[in-house]
Formats: structure tokens, C-alpha cells, sequence
């Protein structure tokens, strides 16, 4: 039994931590609180109106940053005004309400930022900082679903390493209309952009320190709007391929089987490599393995045009019960390749192909190199390497990649290595 002295320091024990539980609860509450008011003026609703119509094609958020008069927000919210400004208007709403005209200034393709300039004072600057620790409290604001101002408090996560752009995994639940609006820390400063979601609580953000190249970079020309919006991105997506190419080319490769190849596996920590294999049947005719591998990075350009992804695969195959001929007609079947994106009429140029004969582990092989270029993106093409083993009666290997919107030297530096890599063993 408690003696009485020794309860009541219990109960006053108890009493006191439900205090502090009550206290850290109304203290989470008024930091989400402040930081709504303290910012909801300087956060906005960027819309991309119709100008035949007047009415929104689209719609995102942004955040006054820099200079009273600047605003930054997701190169995606305002691509289709990039890519067509005859066709479509920028635009900014208020959470008053009130509206007036943007002008693009300067955008980061590859990062997805963009950064906008108004005729008037839109408030206060928001200032950018540095990346708080993991778990630490993050709040993001936007416009979800164009049913007005909202702020999410989440958790962050940390840099997505094996992301080439190293995006912030954000636990909160980012909603479209979102994208474009800032995230802050505990502070109200600037730490990410508020990007993509996944659902379920998984969110992404650009780190702020992307934005901060792209606003030093106007600051030198006095925030002066860029004259040619095709060539800036197609030197951004040629200096980021490059980039990624090189640093592939540069990297130690692990290697893995196939059949009786060993070939490279994963040529760097955003590329992914998975199993496809068909698993064998005693009455089969013939044995097929597959590994597919492709990075996950995709920039976006349009609705209809993404580049950057690459895409590769081995396949395998041999026979115990087909004659050559037969075994023959089956590889010619499963021998081709199809180049990733949608890329169309108006993006690109017809493919131009060019075949030879190569060795490859010391193995005869049947090699096409096929180029097409980007008609309003000078210096990048998509890509698209196939090499098939030849003179074998009874087994084949097949070794496909492709690239979008790259630099065709440093792919095709890529593929040769690749090509040298590969490794027959008995």
C-alpha cells in the first residue's frame, strides 16, 4: 500500500506532466498558428490562364522571395506558358483576392523552379535557410485543389540520396495546387519548395539552396527576364546530362550474370536494377532471362515531354529442343527496342540508324546506333543502342539502351564502355 505523503507526490507528479503534455500541444498549435499569419501575405496562387478564354489552365502556388516584386514557384506550374506564351498568360491571386499580371524572369529546369516578377509590392520577402536536422517540424504552404490558403505541418526526412537532384522527403501530404509554395522551418524561414506527393504522407521538396543559385544568378543581370527560353533550357539539359553521364562513366561499376555474360549492373546510385525473368517450365522450348535496369529521374518539360530517363537491358536465351533454324526465328522475335518518352512529330526528328558488326566478350555481335534530335532544344537527342550476340545455334544475348533529351558524345562514350565491360564466361 502507498502511504499518503508518497501518493500525493504521485498524483502531483502525474498532475504535472499532463501540464507539460497540455502546454507542449498548445505550444505546436500557436507555432502553426504564427507561422500562417506571419506569411499568408506573402504566399500566392500562380495561375496560367487561356488568353483566348480568360479562364485557368492550370494553377500552383508561389512565395514572394528576394525583392518585394519577386516571386518563386515549380517550373512545371508555369511550363505551359514557357513553352507557348502566344497561347497562354501568367497570373497572380491574392488571399484577398485581388489579381494581377506575372512575367517570367528566369526558371531552373532541371530543379523545377522557376521565379516570376509582378508589377507591384506582393509583401514581405521570405527569407531562405538551411535544412533542419531529421525530424524536425516543417510546415508547407499552398493552395491544394484551388480551395484557398492551407498550411501542412509534416516531418523532415532528409536529402533522397539515391535521387540525382536530392530532393527532401517531406511526411506531410502535399495536395495539387500545392506545387510551387514554400516550406518552412520552425523559424518561418525557407527550406524547400514544395514539388511532388506520392500520397500517404510521402511528399518532395526542392531544396531551397537551388533556388538560391537561380536568385544570385538574376541579381548579377539586375533580375533581368531572359530573351531566349529554348535555349536556356537546352543548356541546362545539356550541362545536366553531361553531368550524369560523366559521372557515370567515372564510377565503379558492379557487374552481375546472365546467362554466360557478366555484365555492369547498377553504373550509379540513381540507377535501379530488377529481375524479369519468366521463371522456366520443364515443357518449354527454350529458356529466357531478363534484367532490366533505368534510373529514376525523369525532367519534366510539357505535358506530353519528359527527358533524362535511361533505360537498359539484358536478355538471354538458349535451347535444348529447337533446331537452329526455329530457335533463330524466335530471337529475331524478341530481338527490338522501343526508345522511353513521347517524344512526337513536333519534338524530334525521324530516327537516323547506322549497323555493324562488333566483337563483344570476344563474341560476334549485330550493333545499331540509332540518333534523333530535339527540333527546339539544340544539342540533345534520344538515343538508342541495341546490340544482338550472332552464330550461336543454340543461345543468344540481346544487351538494349536508350536515352531521352541527352548529349549523343557522352551517351555513346556510355554505351562503348559498357560494351567493354561486358565479359563472356564458360
Amino acid at each position: 500500500m502507498f502511504h499518503i505523503p508518497m501518493l500525493k507526490k504521485i498524483l502531483l507528479l502525474l498532475f504535472a506532466v499532463f501540464l507539460q503534455t497540455l502546454s507542449s500541444s498548445a505550444a505546436a498549435e500557436l507555432d502553426t498558428a504564427n507561422i500562417y499569419t506571419n506569411v499568408e501575405k506573402s504566399v500566392y496562387q500562380i495561375r496560367v490562364l487561356n488568353k483566348e478564354t480568360g479562364k485557368k489552365s492550370s494553377i500552383g502556388s508561389g512565395f514572394v522571395v528576394t525583392k518585394d516584386d519577386i516571386l518563386a514557384t515549380n517550373y512545371h506550374v508555369v511550363s505551359e506558358y514557357i513553352n507557348d506564351p502566344d497561347v497562354f498568360s501568367l497570373e497572380f491571386l491574392s488571399t484577398s483576392g485581388q489579381t494581377g499580371p506575372l512575367e517570367l524572369v528566369d526558371f531552373d529546369i532541371v530543379h523545377d523552379l522557376a521565379v516570376v516578377k509582378a508589377k507591384q509590392s506582393m509583401g514581405v520577402p521570405l527569407k531562405i535557410s538551411y535544412l533542419p536536422e531529421k525530424g524536425a517540424n516543417l510546415y508547407s504552404l499552398g493552395n491544394p485543389l484551388d480551395l484557398g490558403f492551407t498550411i501542412v505541418k509534416g516531418t523532415n526526412n532528409g536529402i533522397l540520396t539515391k535521387d540525382e537532384d536530392g530532393n527532401i522527403l517531406f511526411s506531410g501530404s502535399l495536395n495539387s495546387g500545392m506545387s510551387g509554395g514554400p516550406t518552412l522551418d520552425e523559424n518561418g524561414n525557407i527550406i524547400g519548395i514544395n514539388v511532388a506527393t506520392s500520397g500517404n504522407d510521402i511528399s518532395f521538396l526542392v531544396p531551397a539552396e537551388y533556388l538560391t543559385v537561380v536568385l544570385e544568378r538574376l541579381e548579377q543581370t539586375s533580375f533581368k527576364p531572359i530573351d531566349d527560353r529554348f535555349a536556356h533550357s537546352s543548356s541546362q539539359l545539356l550541362a545536366n546530362s553531361q553531368k550524369i553521364l560523366n559521372k557515370m562513366l567515372n564510377s565503379k561499376w558492379s557487374g552481375t550474370g546472365i546467362g554466360q555474360f557478366v555484365v555492369p549492373a547498377e553504373l550509379d546510385k540513381s540507377i535501379r536494377c530488377w529481375d524479369a525473368s519468366r521463371t522456366p517450365k520443364k515443357d518449354d522450348l527454350f529458356r529466357t532471362f531478363f534484367t532490366r535496369c533505368s534510373n529514376e529521374d525523369n525532367i519534366f518539360i510539357s505535358q506530353r515531354l519528359n527527358v533524362g530517363s535511361i533505360n537498359y537491358e539484358y536478355m538471354w536465351l538458349d535451347t535444348k529442343k529447337l533446331s537452329p533454324t526455329r530457335f533463330y526465328r524466335r530471337y529475331q522475335k524478341v530481338n527490338s527496342s522501343v526508345i522511353g518518352g513521347r517524344a512526337g512529330k513536333r519534338d524530334v526528328t525521324n530516327f537516323s540508324c547506322h549497323t555493324d558488326f562488333t566483337k563483344v566478350g570476344g563474341r560476334d555481335f549485330k550493333t545499331s546506333v540509332c540518333r534523333r534530335d530535339y527540333l527546339k532544344f539544340s544539342g540533345l537527342s534520344d538515343m538508342l543502342f541495341t546490340t544482338a550476340m550472332v552464330g550461336e545455334k543454340d543461345k543468344g544475348f540481346i544487351f538494349n539502351i536508350d536515352f531521352t533529351g541527352t548529349d549523343p558524345k557522352a551517351a555513346i562514350k556510355l554505351f562503348a564502355r559498357m560494351l567493354e565491360t561486358i565479359k563472356w564466361q564458360s
